[in-house]
This record gives C-alpha cells, structure tokens and sequence, in this order.
C-alpha cells in the first residue's frame, strides 16, 4: 500500500524490483484497462511507473477507497485527522 509517492506533478509506482519488460507490461494494463496515462521511467535501482498529471486526479479516485488515511499524503491528500489538526491548531502569532 505504500510503495508509491507523489512528485511535483504527478504521482509514482515503486516498481523498481520488476524488470524493464514488466515495468512496461504494467503500465500498458494501466492505461489499457483504467485509462491512465502513464510511463516507465528509469531509477537509480530500476525502473518505476510514473503517471502523469493529466491521469493524477482518476488514479487517486481508483485506489483511495483501498488506501489508509495515514497514506494520503502519498496522493497529495489529506486526511480528516490531519484537516482537523491543520484547521484547530493554532499557531503563535508572528512579531
């Protein structure tokens, strides 16, 4: 569930420990099956699937409902906890 993190844009797959070959196998079944838009990108360790910003807001939509509030900061979410921390939580004043 959480090997996957967001970058400035878009969002990444942890997928360095399968091969080139399944990296890619992987993402044509993303964006065949689900409609995403998405890539392989080479890694210091591997490769790993990127998916765009453009794909960004429907990947979020399909595996939120499967993901635990403590990992929504890897979709750039927020969970109610931390809205309600952010939102009560005061901070000093500044000088």
């Amino acid at each position: 569930m959480d090997d996957g993190y967001k970058s400035v844009k878009g969002l990444y797959i942890s997928t360095e420990s399968f091969t080139l070959e399944e990296n890619n196998f992987l993402a044509s079944i993303l964006q065949d099956k689900f409609g995403l838009a998405c890539g392989v990108h080479k890694h210091t360790n591997g490769h790993r699937i990127y998916i765009f910003s453009t794909s960004k807001d429907k990947f979020v939509e399909l595996v939120k409902p499967y993901t635990l509030p403590i990992f929504y900061y890897k979709l750039g979410l927020e969970s109610d906890e931390q809205l309600f921390c952010r939102q009560h939580v005061s901070t000093p004043p500044v000088d």
